[in-house]
């Protein structure tokens, strides 16, 4: 059988590291080079930035993505202005239908008030 003392200072042992007599010095070098070499990661870092930005900026100039975009929101303005100008046409054409314009804004208001409803609904079981 294994004595039990001696297993326990065994293990106290090799649990703390011996102590060395330049261990202040080591680490502080160690601290010295960790904070020169962020000196240098930062600016390095910062450099890689700035051109990615300069890379980044140029490829958007050059595929002309802003005119792109200008010309799709003015071509989506468009269509939702076509859409809302063929709402208002087919409400006006309400009149016509045998029961009164009325009744068909009060159901789709209704409609959507229960759809309003249901969302709610759903957000509370969630």
């Amino acid at each position: 059988m294994a004595d039990l003392d001696f297993e326990m200072r065994l293990d106290r042992l090799f649990a703390e590291p011996p102590h060395l007599a330049d261990s202040e010095a080591f680490a502080h070098r160690v601290e010295t080079r960790l904070n020169r070499g962020w000196s240098l990661r930062s600016l390095a870092i910062g450099a890689a930035g700035v051109l990615g930005g300069v890379i980044g900026a140029g490829q958007l100039i050059s595929s002309n993505l802003l005119g792109q975009a200008q010309a799709a929101s003015v071509n989506q303005t468009n269509a939702i202005s076509d859409g809302f100008s063929n709402i208002v046409k087919a409400g006006s054409n309400l009149s016509a239908l045998p029961i009164g314009g009325e009744a068909v804004w009060l159901v789709a208001a209704l409609g959507i008030l229960a759809l309003a409803f249901g969302i709610t609904r759903a957000m509370d079981e969630i």
